[in-house]
C-alpha cells in the first residue's frame, strides 16, 4: 500500500496562506460568531433592541385632543405622532413605539424599543442585510472552507489525518449528521 504524502513545498504554502488566512478572518469570525449566539438565545425578542413596556394611569373618558394635550405635557415621554380609535380604545402611534388607552378605565399601556447598535450591526451582517455584504460573506464562506480542508494536511505524524486525526474528523463530520438524523 502506498503511503500517503504530502509535498513538502506543498504543505509549506498551505501552513503559510492558512496562517495568514486565519488572521484575516478573526474579525469576520467575531461577528459571525457573536451574532450566532445572540440569535440562539432569542426568547422571543429580538436581540438588537431593547424593549421597554409602561404604564401610567389618565383621568377616564377623555378626547383624543385632551389625552395629546395631558401625554405632550410631560417631556419624558415619547413623542405621540398619531391617535386612531380601535373598539373604543385609542391607538397611540408613539416615537419607537405604540401605545393604547382605554377611555373607560384610564390606562394607558405603551411599548418602546431602543436600537442597541452592536447587536444590530452584527445581526445585520449576519442575515446578510447590508448593501454590498454578500460579496465579504461568500469570501467569508469559501475562506471556511478553505481553512477547515487545508487544516486536514497541516499536521504530519501520528496525528496526522491518515493516522489518528481521520477518528476526530468522523467525530465532526458525524456530529451534524445525528443532529440532522435525530431531530428530523
Amino acid at each position: 500500500m502506498r503511503k500517503f504524502t504530502i509535498n513538502p513545498k506543498v504543505r509549506k504554502w498551505i501552513r503559510i496562506i492558512h496562517r495568514d488566512l486565519g488572521f484575516v478572518m478573526v474579525g469576520l469570525s467575531l461577528v459571525y460568531g457573536i451574532s450566532g449566539i445572540l440569535l440562539n438565545h432569542l426568547d422571543g425578542k429580538d436581540p438588537s433592541y431593547r424593549i421597554e413596556n409602561e404604564s401610567l394611569t389618565f383621568a377616564e373618558g377623555l378626547t383624543p385632543e385632551k389625552f395629546k394635550q395631558i401625554w405632550e405635557s410631560e417631556s419624558d415621554r415619547p413623542k405621540l405622532n398619531n391617535i386612531g380609535e380601535t373598539a373604543g380604545k385609542y391607538r397611540l402611534m408613539i416615537q419607537g413605539g405604540i401605545g393604547e388607552y382605554d377611555p373607560r378605565t384610564g390606562m394607558v399601556q405603551y411599548q418602546t424599543s431602543k436600537r442597541k447598535p452592536f447587536a444590530y450591526w452584527v445581526n445585520r451582517l449576519h442575515y446578510n442585510r447590508v448593501k454590498g455584504w454578500s460579496p465579504v460573506a461568500d469570501i467569508f464562506a469559501g475562506a471556511l472552507i478553505f481553512l477547515a480542508v487545508s487544516g486536514l494536511f497541516m499536521v504530519k505524524g501520528k496525528h496526522s489525518i491518515a493516522k489518528r486525526g481521520k477518528w476526530y474528523l468522523i467525530i465532526g463530520l458525524l456530529i451534524p449528521i445525528l443532529y440532522i438524523l435525530l431531530a428530523g
